[in-house]
């Protein structure tokens, strides 16, 4: 038995993955991350397609989403991205 994953492409070739009310997952764990953690959104964007980059050639993608928030967080309450201006 053989199992196949689709990945398509969005642009900078990053795998896009359907969110729960269209867009992309990323679009909406962006916005969440932002709130949660304060940080800018174009920062957790830029990691967040940098983690699914790294996943484009996954043999199984089913699990992608909750690795990448997985990654974002961890590098989230590590400091390592840029806080909003109190």
């Amino acid at each position: 038995m053989s199992l196949t994953a689709e990945v398509v492409a969005e642009d900078g070739g990053a795998p896009q993955h359907p969110g729960p009310e269209g867009g992309s997952f990323l679009d909406h764990l962006v916005v969440r991350l932002s709130v949660e953690y304060g940080v800018e959104p174009q920062a957790i964007r830029r990691r967040g397609a940098e983690l699914l980059a790294s996943f484009a050639g996954a043999r199984v993608q089913a699990f992608v989403p909750l690795l990448v928030e997985k990654r974002l967080r961890q590098t989230l309450r590590g400091g390592s991205a840029g806080r909003r201006p109190a």
